[in-house]
């Protein structure tokens, strides 16, 4: 299986890659590529049939043509510009970026993808594994640009499903726990096996976390009680 991973240079896309390494090609995409050096040697040791590093910026229109020549049969994409940024953070000459990072660029290299798919026939699959935090759930206070931007892909994927059928796959993954986002941890390489068994499964979205399915039921129940669990949460943690 050939797998692009998106944001491989993260914690989490560093899990993934391991994860997945055995038996597939991978192509990972990042602007930090000397970071991406160490976990491709760590890659193939794990039995990875070869991996390319794709030296790449999602802020830049994307030829993906010129990125990457052979055909693609998973993308997994943890890049994400917004997950930090607060409303009243937002700097307006800066839009652009955030929608080519969360929006645009991953949707052209994803309607890429599925058009070459697309020509193989119908024994063929295109998976798209779109990982995102619990707030792509909820309407959070200050986070409403991420949730945003989550809500109107999940709206594309949607369309692409009907335009593709049974070609396109894709699982949404809603992380509902505190990651670091600097190094690899026990919870980095859990989500990782946790993708590989939804996949199996042949699921279409699961919370990964208690405290996130937590904050959800409740959200269900009561945005505010939801809310002020949130706030709770993120005193605690900066304490």
């Amino acid at each position: 299986m050939n797998i692009l991973v998106l944001g491989a240079s993260s914690s989490i896309g560093k899990s993934i890659t391991k994860s997945f390494s055995k038996n597939n090609k991978l192509f990972l995409l990042s602007t930090k590529c000397e970071k991406l050096k160490t976990l491709k040697n760590e890659a193939l040791a794990l039995g990875c049939q070869s991996v390319k590093i794709v030296e790449a910026d999602l802020q830049s229109p994307i030829i993906v043509t010129d990125l990457i020549s052979e055909s693609i049969d998973m993308i997994i994409n943890v890049a994400c510009a917004s997950s930090s940024l607060k409303n009243y953070n937002i700097e307006p000459h800066r839009h652009q970026y955030y929608t080519a990072v969360d929006l645009s660029s991953p949707l052209v290299i994803l309607e890429h993808f599925l058009k070459e798919k697309s020509k193989q026939g119908e024994n063929t699959q295109l998976y798209y594994i779109f990982i995102n935090t619990i707030l792509s759930k909820i309407k959070s206070p200050d986070y409403s640009i991420y949730y945003s931007y989550k809500i109107l892909q999940q709206e594309y994927m949607s369309g692409f499903q009907r335009k593709y059928g049974d070609i396109f796959k894709s699982i949404n993954v809603i992380v509902g726990t505190q990651i670091d986002r600097t190094k690899e941890t026990k919870k980095t390489v859990d989500l990782a096996n946790r993708i590989k068994l939804a996949i199996k499964r042949n699921e279409s979205e699961f919370i990964f976390g208690f405290e996130g399915k937590l904050i959800y039921i409740l959200y269900r129940v009561s945005p505010f009680l939801s809310n002020g669990l949130i706030y709770i949460k993120r005193f605690l943690f900066r304490k």
